[in-house]
């Protein structure tokens, strides 16, 4: 086999595994585990806590970026007002305004006064 069949042989080969490298990647995860979803609270601030699959992700709760731990694990507060309140936790990989992969959950909480 000549050297330019070896050259490009070699680089159909490269770009079939850069391919399945890119396909094999995790999609991103993310969870809130506190508070739960409908419940009545009668403290504010609240505690925000979740995990997400990606340490190299960027968080935010409420549009506040959160810092993740080595665990991947992020755990905030924010304050309430009375009545129902929307917390939203997204996680998202890449860089600003190139986002990649992003993922929402929101939780629904009351606060009611003691």
């Amino acid at each position: 086999m000549n050297k330019l069949a070896k050259l490009i042989c070699a680089l159909f080969i490269i770009s079939l595994l850069a391919i399945l490298m890119v396909s094999c990647a995790k999609p991103l995860t993310s969870a809130v585990y506190e508070p739960k979803d409908g419940a009545t609270v009668t403290e504010s601030p609240v505690t925000v806590r979740g995990y997400v699959s990606d340490a190299k992700a960027t968080v935010w709760v409420n549009d506040t970026i959160v810092t993740l731990s080595k665990t991947k694990g992020f755990s905030t507060e924010v304050a309430l007002a009375e009545g129902e309140n929307t917390i939203k936790v997204t996680a998202a990989r890449g860089k600003p305004d190139k986002w990649k992969d992003t993922v929402a959950r929101t939780v629904t909480v009351t606060y009611t006064l003691k």
